[in-house]
């Protein structure tokens, strides 16, 4: 389910007669003998099973519309429509690298479909949340992650499924590893979260998922650390979430990142103004254990091969902090 050659043998056909031969939707209705929503729904299910976890951070009315302009079903008025919707959306835009990436392989001549840079001048009133991507504060940006939609991104959440069973975690240790001093205090349950740390090219990488955060806004943000206690945790960067409090970053991690024992999430709060910004660190939001993987999970081919090391779930804490 989480690479095109594992999805159904109607729903490759769709999509491979889509892009290598520039069948439409009304033709392919036609030639398999099947009524065209069908095929229209067949093809937005399979790109949605492409990429499960992006996926979510898109509006479900949106999805079908991507997916049409992915699989080049759009022209005119509609496809103008969508390019707009991809420069005010990072979620849609992340989402959307991620299955031109991983059909990339199947368009004619290297024909890909055109991914707009964000819409900069886009208006925001003071306090409106952002609509994801890395936080435009230059306190903060030093520090930053990259954003996800590079090839790692792609390969683990196209190859690797992620289902809420594991992402809400369930192990014998609930918050994480994490010892609290009140363990009555409140747990946010709708907020869940993973992380993978996965060797690319040489190179170690994190990627880092999580929802239902409180939405960042111009002044506020999240910070990935490495993380033994609040005075000894390394900082990977940090990031906004979307405008529905999802979180999707990815980054390279230190040689030496196996000395911390887990890895956190915590806010971050933005003060002052112009050059005398300062990013203040709050308190932990999530946190789970730094264990790598038993046996090593190799994926993806060629320039896209990655070795997943470890599958973190990342757990909510209490809202008295760390």
């Amino acid at each position: 389910m989480g690479t095109f050659d594992q999805l159904s043998d109607e729903q490759r056909a769709i999509v491979e007669l889509v892009l290598q031969q520039g069948k439409s939707y009304e033709e392919l209705s036609k030639m398999l003998g099947i009524p065209e929503p069908r095929v229209r729904e067949r093809a937005r299910d399979a790109l949605v099973e492409l990429a499960p976890v992006s996926a979510r951070g898109v509006e479900e009315d949106w999805r079908g519309q991507l997916t049409d302009y992915v699989l080049g079903q759009q022209d005119g008025p509609e496809a103008t429509a969508t390019r707009g919707h991809l420069r005010r959306s990072e979620a849609a835009r992340t989402w959307t690298r991620s299955l031109v990436d991983s059909l990339e392989q199947l368009y004619r001549n290297g024909d890909l479909p055109a991914i707009p840079e964000p819409d900069r001048a886009a208006r925001r009133t003071p306090g409106e949340p952002r609509e994801g991507g890395a936080l435009q504060i230059d306190t903060v940006r030093r520090r930053q992650l990259l954003a996800a939609g590079g090839a790692l991104v792609l390969i683990l959440l196209i190859v690797l499924v992620w289902p809420v069973g594991v992402l809400t975690g369930g192990g014998d240790d609930k918050n994480g590893g994490a010892k609290t001093s009140n363990a009555s205090a409140p747990v946010n349950t709708k907020q869940q979260g993973a992380a993978i740390i996965a060797r690319q090219k040489g190179k170690l990488k994190i990627v880092v998922q999580a929802t239902g955060l409180t939405p960042s806004t111009q002044k506020s943000a999240y910070q990935v650390w490495l993380y033994d206690s609040p005075s000894h945790r390394k900082s990977l960067g940090a990031t906004a979430t979307d405008t529905s409090g999802n979180l999707s970053v990815s980054g390279d991690l230190p040689a030496d990142y196996q000395q911390w024992k887990y890895v956190d999430l915590t806010s971050v709060t933005i003060s002052g103004t112009g050059s005398s910004q300062k990013a203040n660190t709050g308190a932990s939001i999530m946190r789970g254990q730094l264990k790598l993987a038993d046996k090593p999970i190799d994926t993806g081919t060629g320039k896209n091969k990655a070795t997943v090391l470890a599958q973190i779930p990342l757990v909510p804490l209490p809202k008295s902090g760390s």
